[in-house]
This record gives C-alpha cells, sequence and structure tokens, in this order.
C-alpha cells in the first residue's frame, strides 16, 4: 500500500502522543483525516483542534461507519491487542478494512524517507526535538516526529516543505546514497525524517533508517523484554534494518556487519550552551555534535540552536518559578531517569528545599526493577534538602495478565515501606499535604515525577 496516496485514514487512538503526530503528518501531506479517543483530556487535544482535525469522543462502530468509504485504519498498539476488544478495530475487521498499526503505518511513510531514527532507553524525545530544531535552523525543512509537545512548535511534529518531492528525488539517486560526501553534498534535497524510535514490543523494528543515533542501552520495558540479554539483542536487530549511508551514532561499542559507518561520540572539554542542566543532556547532545561533525554542518549555528531550545512538555518542564516557590514536572519513570532528574534539580536550585513527589509508572516497572528503585532514592535520600514522596502506581492495561502471574509482587508501598518514606493514594491528601509545605517552606521546590498523570497536581497547588 501507497500509504503518500491514500485519500482517508481513520486513527484509532488518536490523542496518543505518537497516533496525533502522525495524523498532522497524513494532513500535510493531503490525506483527508479522521479519528476517535477516549474523553479523557491530553495537550494533543489541543494540538488537535489547532490543526482542525475531527475526532470523535468514545469507541463506537458508528463512528466508523459515518466515516466510509475509509482507505485505512490505523490503531494505537493498546486497541489492537486481543484483551482491548476495541469495537472500532472488530468492526474495521468486519469491513474487510485494512488495519496498521501505529508504527507499521508510520513505517510506510518513514521507510521513504530519508531516515534517521533516535532510540535508546532514556533521552529519546529531548534528543529528537534538538535535532529536529538543529536542522529546521538550517533551513533543511526536516519532517520530525517527536514523543511530546515541542513547546516551540506548540506541537509534536513538523511536516518538512517540498516533503513529497525530495522523496521521489531520493528514490532516482537511491545509488547515490552509498557515497557519503554525495549525502553531504546533496542534504538539502533529500527527504530527512528524524523519529523517536520506540523499543517497546519491538516496535522500532518496523522502520529501516539511514542513521541511527543510540542514547544508551538500560533494560526497561519488563512487562515485554523477559531480560537484559534479550533487551540489548533487539537493538542489535534494529541495527541490522540500516540502509545506505548506514550510520550508526554512539557513545558505545557494538559488534556491527562492516559496511556500518560507526561513529562513536567525543566527550567535550567543555559544556555545550544548554537551558537544562545535567549530565545525561550534555552526553545526548554530543551524539548530536557527532552527527553534525559527520555531515560538516557549521558548529556557530549548532551552538545557536542549542542555546535558543525552549524544551519540551514534561522535560524538565518548569510549570512556575518566583523568588521563593518553584513548580517543574518530569516524565522520568525508570530509577536512571530520576536519579539524573534530581542532579539536574540540585545543579540548577542548590539552594531550594526541594520536594519530589514520584508516580510509579506501571506495576511491572517497579516489581522488575524494585532493587535499581531502592538504589536510586537511597542516593536522593543522603541530600538532607529533598523529602521523597511516593504516590500511588499510575498502572497499564498492557500488564494486566502477567500482574496475576508474579508471585509476591512488590509494590510502590513496599518501596515506600523499605526507604521510610511519606505514601499517599488520595490526591487530596496529598495536595493538602503540599500545601501546608508551602505556607511552612521559605524557598521550596516542588517536582511531579512519572509517565502517569501525577503532573496534575499543579492544577491545586497556588
Amino acid at each position: 500500500m501507497d500509504i503518500l496516496n491514500l485519500k482517508k485514514v481513520y486513527l484509532i487512538g488518536i490523542k496518543g502522543v505518537g497516533v496525533c503526530a502522525l495524523a498532522k503528518i497524513l494532513k500535510d501531506l493531503g490525506i483527508k483525516v479522521v479519528g476517535s479517543d477516549t474523553e479523557e483530556k491530553f495537550f494533543t487535544d489541543e494540538v488537535l483542534k489547532k490543526e482542525k482535525i475531527k475526532y470523535y469522543e468514545g469507541f463506537n462502530e458508528k463512528n466508523l461507519e459515518k466515516e466510509l468509504p475509509l482507505s485505512l485504519v490505523v490503531s494505537s498498539v493498546a486497541y489492537l491487542l486481543p484483551s482491548s476488544k476495541n469495537p472500532e478495530v472488530e468492526y474495521a475487521k468486519k469491513l474487510n478494512l485494512p488495519i496498521y498499526s501505529y508504527p507499521e503505518a508510520l513505517a510506510k511513510i518513514f521507510n521513504e524517507s530519508f531516515g534517521i531514527a533516535i532510540c535508546g532507553s532514556h533521552g529519546k524525545s529531548s534528543t529528537t526535538a534538538v535535532l529536529g530544531k538543529f536542522l529546521k535552523d538550517l533551513n533543511l525543512e526536516p519532517t520530525v516526529l517527536v514523543g511530546s509537545e515541542v513547546i516551540e512548535w506548540k506541537s509534536n511534529s513538523l511536516v518538512g516543505k517540498n516533503f513529497l518531492k525530495k522523496i521521489r528525488f531520493m528514490k532516482e539517486n537511491l545509488e547515490k546514497l552509498k557515497d557519503l560526501n554525495w549525502v553531504k553534498k546533496n542534504l538539502n534535497n533529500l527527504p530527512l525524517f528524524v523519529i523517536e524510535a520506540d523499543e517497546y514490543r519491538s516496535a522500532f523494528l518496523n522502520y529501516f533508517p539511514r542513521i541511527i543515533i543510540l542514547t544508551n542501552v538500560d533494560i526497561d520495558h519488563p512487562d515485554y523484554f523477559k531480560n537484559e540479554k534479550e533487551y540489548k539483542e533487539v537493538y542489535l536487530k534494529f541495527i541490522k534494518n540500516l540502509k545506505e549511508p548506514k550510520i550508526l551514532i554512539t557513545h558505545r561499542d557494538f559488534p556491527l556487519q562492516k559496511d556500518v559507518l560507526h561513529v562513536k561520540a567525543k566527550k567535550l572539554k567543555k559544556k555545550l550552551p544548554f537551558p537544562i542542566p545535567g549530565k545525561h543532556f550534555q552526553k545526548n547532545l554530543q551524539l548530536l555534535n557527532a552527527f553534525r561533525e559527520t555531515f560538516s554542518l557549521p558548529y556557530s549555528l549548532f551552538l545557536k540552536s542549542l542555546k535558543n531550545y525552549k524544551g519540551i512538555k514534561r522535560r524538565f518542564e518548569i510549570i512556575k518559578k518566583e523568588k521563593n516557590l518553584v513548580f517543574i514536572d518530569d516524565y522520568a519513570h525508570h530509577p536512571t531517569e530520576v536519579l539524573s532528574f534530581y542532579k539536574s534539580l540540585k545543579e540548577k536550585f542548590p539552594n531550594f528545599k526541594k520536594i519530589i513527589v514520584f508516580q510509579p509508572h506501571t506495576f511491572t516497572r517497579t516489581h522488575f526493577l524494585f532493587n535499581e528503585f531502592l538504589k536510586a532514592f537511597r542516593k536522593i535520600k543522603k541530600d538532607k534538602k529533598v523529602e521523597l514522596i511516593i504516590f500511588k502506581t499510575f498502572p497499564s492495561a498492557r500488564e494486566k495478565d502477567l500482574i496475576e502471574k508474579i508471585k509476591n509482587l512488590k509494590t510502590e508501598k513496599d518501596l515506600a515501606k523499605k526507604l521510610n518514606l511519606n505514601y499517599f493514594e488520595n490526591i487530596d491528601s496529598l495536595i493538602s499535604y503540599l500545601r501546608s509545605k508551602i505556607n511552612s517552606e521559605k524557598k521550596l521546590l516542588i517536582s511531579s515525577v512519572g509517565a502517569g498523570d501525577i503532573y496534575k497536581i499543579f492544577e491545586n497547588l497556588p
């Protein structure tokens, strides 16, 4: 199926970050787009309204019926699982409509382009946004898909001008992509497409990129990957998907086939100018500097682009900043991420008393990474200026079957008990406690941390 020549696409789960971005890209390519999702509100509601993309709230086969004829149905992976029994997916099957998962549909466009995939356990979204911004600042007209809203764009995607024309140009010159010098000279003629490539359920194996930028490999998604070996193997499989000019940019060595150009990022003597503190950000920027060097792009413009970066939603996002009161939200949900976030806080706001409210994301992650969470939180606890609070877990329907099989499930309550931390199950009780702290502390920073909905606390704090 040539997805670029479709007339009308229906997207199930359209408020999902990736699906919403795909909807915008399809619309900008001249395809009629409509979709559906739950009634729950997300930042993507505003994106869809701004883009004038029609969507239904609530899943019903009548929604689909009203929009016929359809060229394709695209669904979030969650609604394609047998346990989901989504009525619109079931109805689309009855009508024998072609159905793609979100990664499959995205792959149909990405694999036609000069694809640059950012992958890794942590830092994918920010790294994708920064590279997308840099390429845009260079007037290279990139198409970009990020897993969060890029504040500067007020969207989580960008569609480059002349994208289809550039795809035709690349198809006419496929053999020349083997020559890196030719690629460098023609970068402005190529359909650059930068995506955040997610490893969950091996989704990124759908993509065949020209360049892979790999941030790091720390085992995650224990509800899907059985062990660390399996987790690392899926990255090696993904690297084998590389197409000409076959470039891999990393910090570490990998066993690779000979025709892959492996670029290792250099440690820089000086910090790169960046508005968000933290060594983990600097390490990811070093990867982008290696990309810049590979394509002989101007260093001065790279530095300027970094300085002007405004960030993305839920990544060290400053919600409120007053002289004596600061609110910050962050998506960190893995032990490594939470520890890195804390270090950034300490660097940026050394004189503030800090409250870190952590909401675990999925029961399986807490259970399988329990010892790693303990180690990370014990390090944070040593700081007498920090109070750690644990809020009840934000669950996922995808882990329901696995949880039932786990004996002696270690939960967030066990985490709080082991570390002797305050634990809250009720949002109103938590807000009441935080209000009392605001009233009693002179210089206070409150941070919401986790991939769930813990950021909503700020709606009810002064």
